[in-house]
């Protein structure tokens, strides 16, 4: 293994590592055959591939500590995390949810990789900004739907359910999603608002009317 490789490797702070700065590292270190040392270093287990032309640094030195959410960011721009992972992760939900599940206004996709399966969900562009926050970990930053966001996303998204009053919807939320409603005490009403105003939809309405009533 090139200990200098490994240092300039090192420098990234998220791990992730796309194919020119690889590619720019290997040739400052005086390489020219860049693709088959990427497949050598991908033997060694040095780097793993995320999706075409995008890999992970795994040091064999330092403990890499992975951030799912931003390697989420990264697969697919633009993308923010939301449904069932933002609920998990904002704690609306008990069960933990392993999948990163996110929306962006491209075509959806998923990636299966070594690190775990990311789902990306197309929704309007209209919708995307609204209810949108940045988190950070010790790799970097990350966007994430608000628990509101998330919420409104998932119940909007679901197809396939018949909900046309209040009472439907609760048992949706409690049975179905098996949402923490008093985690719903302390919401943002404007997002909810917001939302209702741009999609128009019945089943936002309701839940808007839901958490009115509890806050």
């Amino acid at each position: 293994m090139n200990i200098a490789i490994e240092k300039n490797l090192q420098q990234y702070q998220t791990h992730i590592i796309d194919h020119a700065t690889i590619s720019s590292i290997l040739i400052n270190n005086g390489y020219t055959g860049i693709n088959d040392k990427i497949n050598k270093l991908k033997k060694e287990g040095l780097l793993q591939t995320l999706k075409r032309g995008l890999y992970l640094h795994k040091s064999p030195f330092v403990s890499t500590n992975i951030s799912k959410e931003i390697i989420a960011n990264t697969l697919l721009s633009p993308s923010y995390i939301s449904f069932d992972y933002a609920l998990y992760f904002h704690g609306l939900i008990p069960e933990s949810v392993f999948d990163v599940t996110s929306a962006t206004t491209k075509r959806s996709k998923s990636f299966n990789t070594d690190v775990g399966f990311f789902s990306f969900k197309e929704i309007s562009k209209e919708l995307y900004q609204i209810g949108l926050k940045i988190e950070s970990t010790k790799n970097g930053n990350f966007i994430i739907a608000t628990k509101e966001k998330a919420l409104c996303d998932k119940v909007y998204y679901t197809k396939n359910i018949q909900i046309t009053s209040k009472k439907s919807m609760i048992e949706f939320l409690q049975d179905d999603l098996r949402i923490d409603m008093d985690e719903l005490e302390n919401c943002d009403m404007n997002i909810f608002i917001k939302y209702y105003e741009i999609s128009k939809s019945k089943k936002i309405k309701l839940l808007m009317e839901i958490i009115k009533d509890m806050v």
